[in-house]
């Protein structure tokens, strides 16, 4: 079904092309999660038509089959995916993602992660045995529960629900706890009456993989209280590209892209992301481009940074 879901996006993506003629040239950015459909977006209405560019986002099965979909469709110039995608992807070795397999362009915004639990459990390890909502197998959240989790050595049942659905198990008594990436549209179905946040720390065995953050009230209203802050740990949302197997055209328009990207979006001030992602090389043209840029933040169109 992913496959024939996947031909049929392809085959519109085609028959784009052919109507926008022999001036424009399509650029496909697959995006892992719906989540971050509003940065595929804001990325494409920004540099649509410029430099020739065609930018359209496609929508995937989730973070982690991404990482694999982008190295093996050629008609995907660049995918969002998670930094944790690849590096779980590289640690069950279901894809190539070491030296010049895999690169990324730039970081696009840091994703904390929530693990929130329902009143009497406290801490990670009191999930050993229980329900946890971390979403299907090919998802962002799974990867990074299956990493977490993995490095503490503390078992649980799997809930296959992810991001607003997996608050909604929690809700609904089908999960004892739920483990979100960013901030869920729906957490003010929570309150402190019933429900809390873990605090987290990263694990010895993934220092390279996250980063330590803190939550206060704005990004978790209800579950911290105002003037506090929670320790948890944070990955990265990053546009990959698939640096090898792709034609001389491809990579001219994979350059013509990441210049507009530069050029358009950057350099912001007070970003809040980090340049560099630990097991990913960034690719050459793009490197040569942050030198003389600060890193840059892609910003959904009507939010504020």
């Amino acid at each position: 079904m992913r496959t024939l879901l996947l031909g049929l996006c392809f085959a519109a993506i085609g028959a784009t092309a052919a109507l926008a003629g022999a001036a424009e040239t399509p650029f496909t950015i697959l995006v892992g999660e719906p989540s971050w459909l509003a940065e595929s977006q804001t990325i494409a209405k920004a540099l649509d038509h410029e430099n020739t560019l065609r930018v359209m986002p496609v929508l995937g099965a989730g973070s982690v089959q991404a990482v694999q979909d982008l190295q093996q469709f050629t008609l995907i110039n660049a995918a969002l995916i998670t930094a944790d995608s690849a590096a779980y992807v590289r640690a069950q070795n279901i894809g190539d993602v070491d030296g010049d397999k895999l690169s990324y362009v730039t970081t696009i915004k840091p994703l904390p992660v929530l693990l929130v639990a329902r009143k009497g459990i406290n801490n990670i390890t009191a999930l050993a045995g229980k329900r946890v909502a971390t979403g299907p197998a090919d998802s962002a959240s799974f990867a990074t529960g299956e990493l977490l989790f993995g490095a503490l050595e503390v078992p649980f049942t799997r809930v296959a629900q992810a991001q607003e659905k997996a608050i909604d198990a929690l809700v609904q008594g089908k999960a004892d706890a739920a483990l979100v990436l960013g901030t869920p549209l729906n957490l003010d179905r929570l309150n402190g009456g019933n429900f809390h946040l873990l605090p987290l720390v990263v694990p010895q065995e993934l220092a390279d993989t996250y980063q330590s953050a803190r939550l206060s009230a704005r990004e978790a209203p209800g579950l911290v209280s105002a003037g506090q802050q929670l320790e948890t740990v944070s990955t990265q949302l990053i546009l990959a590209v698939n640096d090898t197997s792709i034609t001389p055209d491809q990579r001219k328009t994979l350059k013509a892209f990441e210049t507009e990207l530069f050029k358009q979006l950057g350099p912001a001030t007070g970003n809040p992301t980090q340049d560099k992602v630990p097991g990913l090389a960034r690719e050459a043209n793009a490197a040569l481009l942050a030198k003389s840029l600060a890193p840059i933040t892609i910003t959904p169109t009507g939010a504020k940074p």
